[in-house]
């Protein structure tokens, strides 16, 4: 009995496409199940290093009678001496020179140049300044963070400076944000001196009423400008409380950028210790936000509007319409 095998028969060239096509299917998910893990995995990355701040700021309340950490990082000794001759302002009894003191010695990041040594340094050889390591170990933070430079930094931080993070620019201050001036004099204050509504003073925990919701970190994002490399964050985060777009536009107080490195989120901590996602819905956000001094109006900036000092000061009521 003759037994033959039966013939073998190839792949045709059809299969052959079907299965790559299923292999190049499969690969694509998977790099985009490993490129998303790898994001959340920096992200959580990022909200535990800012963690890490909310606490320092509230154990450096705990050691120094309750004065939490300031969000200058250089100072500016001639507000207060303005404010002292300014009616609209009542220092409490304060010297100028006292006050000057008290944010030197609680600056979370002293990023300026003293007797102390060089602080600041060139970034590329270009004219924006960068910190040196000693801004950071300098600072009143320092400490609190275990002397660690990477709790500064954020992983997802697409720059070069040692700092990603920082504090908000309303809390921790003596008497506004950043300890910043504004007169009734002042010609660029559409509001005719209505500003001081927002000259509110919160040194430390007991003028932050909703500790839940009041930013205490976040990352920001100095793009540099025409055309300079990114820089160092200076001083706090800082955006105007109610002013949206269409509204006093000639009047723009400094409006900083989140660090928008992770296009779907921006992440910060609280002053209770608890930390945030914020979602980013709108198209574009990054190329839209592209400098300071920007009137944008859009659910995130709404957003971080109303985390500032939630409870003291009022989001876009009718009180902030000029008299």
């Amino acid at each position: 009995m003759n037994l033959t095998s039966p013939a073998r028969r190839g792949f045709t060239i059809m299969e052959l496409l079907a299965v790559l096509t299923i292999l190049a299917v499969l690969a694509s998910m998977v790099l985009v199940a490993v490129r998303s893990l790898d994001s959340a995995a920096m992200s959580a990355s990022d909200l535990a290093r800012q963690r890490q701040i909310s606490i320092a700021n509230s154990q450096h309340a705990a050691g120094n009678d309750s004065r939490l950490l300031h969000p200058r990082t250089e100072p500016d000794d001639g507000q207060f001496n303005q404010m002292g001759s300014d009616p609209l302002y009542d220092l409490s009894g304060r010297t100028p020179d006292e006050l000057n003191k008290d944010v030197r010695t609680r600056m979370w990041v002293r990023a300026f140049n003293d007797d102390a040594g060089q602080r600041l340094e060139s970034l590329d050889g270009n004219t924006i300044s960068a910190e040196r390591p000693s801004a950071l170990s300098d600072g009143a933070a320092w400490e609190y963070l275990d002397g660690n430079l990477d709790t500064y930094r954020s992983p997802i931080d697409s720059s070069k400076r040692l700092r990603s993070y920082s504090l908000n620019a309303y809390v921790g201050v003596n008497m506004t944000a950043d300890d910043a001036y504004f007169s009734a004099g002042n010609p660029l204050d559409p509001y005719g001196g209505n500003f001081i509504k927002y000259a509110v003073g919160c040194p430390t925990m007991m003028g932050v009423k909703q500790a839940s919701r009041t930013m205490c970190s976040i990352a920001e994002d100095d793009p540099g400008e025409s055309g300079h490399p990114p820089g160092r964050n200076f001083n706090g985060f800082l955006i105007h409380p109610n002013q949206a777009i269409g509204e006093f536009e000639n009047f723009q107080m400094w409006y900083d950028r989140p660090g928008l490195w992770d296009p779907t989120r921006i992440n910060l901590s609280n002053m209770d210790g608890s930390t945030t996602s914020l979602d980013v819905v709108t198209p574009n956000l990054p190329s839209i936000l592209d400098s300071h001094r920007v009137v944008y109006d859009c659910p995130e900036i709404r957003q971080l509007q109303q985390r500032l000092l939630p409870g003291v000061l009022e989001f876009r009521s009718a009180d902030d319409l000029p008299d």
